[in-house]
């Protein structure tokens, strides 16, 4: 294990990530980000037990998915570590393609992690998908909390590797002479995640003199400071529940209220949530009003009456 590759260990152990006798679901693209986390967990194993089981996805939308398959099915047998190969031919054309294939990834590896009786399940996010997200959160209209918008452990998800920098994973994979597939299909724009990637990051980059990412990874961490304190001072009953009371909302800071309103929206299935439909929520209960409702995406409907808001489908 290289100098590289112990500093990540010691963060794994520090941070609880993994201990002894961990069983470890591993998914598997084939890039830079998922083909380090794999070379890297498997040198673990010199230290700690560790149980590996890879994952990998054939989405059938690229012709190169097959050749990844077939490089992904090889490593596996000479590092001696389990592989399954999930495909699909359902998300071509579909709309929403990018949600929809998340929500497909995640749905297989947590019925793996179940049926093969692991633990945990290993995702190779990186610093840049940190930052970038942070960039996406913030020009839809995140708020101050939008800043932490990947957590490097919340089980039964770890990612190791979410501190790091791409460049620092390519070089390590270079130097342990470790090859890795790129997809075309991220050096286009024609996704907005891909359009910040490749258009917007680099500017802000520039203008922040190379040090982009240390100050938005200072944002992550005070962001994350203040998710704690939120849930130090607000229960998770007062938004896991099927109403909100106006009166109970009203005794935080907006801020505090906001959010609440939005981890409500989260509870009951509202992924994309719209800011301005958070802050309309919020103004309603201040006013105090009832007899009120706001459509959401996908014909849902959130409602004020008798000082009680609810969330169902428009009628």
């Amino acid at each position: 294990m290289n100098r590289f590759g112990y500093q990540i260990y010691k963060t794994c152990i520090t941070e609880g990530l993994i201990r002894h006798g961990d069983k470890i679901i591993v998914s598997v693209s084939g890039g830079i980000d998922s083909m380090s986390l794999c070379c890297l967990l498997s040198e673990f194993r010199e230290k700690i037990d560790l149980e590996l089981h890879w994952v990998h996805f054939n989405h059938g939308l690229r012709s190169e998915s097959e050749n990844e398959a077939l490089f992904i099915r090889d490593l596996s047998r000479k590092k001696g570590i389990p592989v399954s190969i999930i495909k699909t031919d359902r998300l071509s054309g579909q709309k929403d393609m990018q949600n929809k294939a998340r929500q497909w990834r995640y749905e297989n590896l947590n019925r793996i992690m179940i049926q093969q009786g692991f633990d945990k399940i290993a995702l190779g996010h990186h610093l840049n998908d940190l930052t970038e997200t942070q960039i996406w959160r913030m020009l839809r209209g995140g708020s101050l909390f939008s800043f932490n918008p990947i957590q490097m452990k919340g089980l039964p998800y770890i990612r190791p590797l979410i501190h790091t920098p791409k460049r620092d994973l390519e070089k390590y994979l270079n130097e342990i002479n470790q090859d890795w597939c790129e997809d075309a299909s991220n050096s286009g724009s024609d996704y907005t995640r891909n359009l910040i990637r490749n258009e917007l990051m680099p500017i802000l980059q520039a203008c922040a003199g190379g040090k982009l990412e240390e100050k938005l990874l200072a944002l992550d961490h005070d962001a994350r400071l203040l998710k704690e304190f939120f849930q130090e001072q607000v229960p998770e009953e007062h938004y896991q529940c099927d109403s909100l009371q106006y009166s109970q909302i009203l005794t935080y800071p907006p801020l505090f209220a906001c959010e609440l309103i939005h981890r409500y929206l989260i509870y009951h299935g509202q992924t994309e949530i719209n800011r301005a439909n958070v802050e309309l929520i919020f103004k309603q209960i201040k006013s105090k009003r009832g007899n009120w409702s706001i459509d959401l995406k996908e014909g849902v409907q959130i409602s004020g009456h008798h000082k009680l808001v609810t969330i169902g489908k428009k009628l």
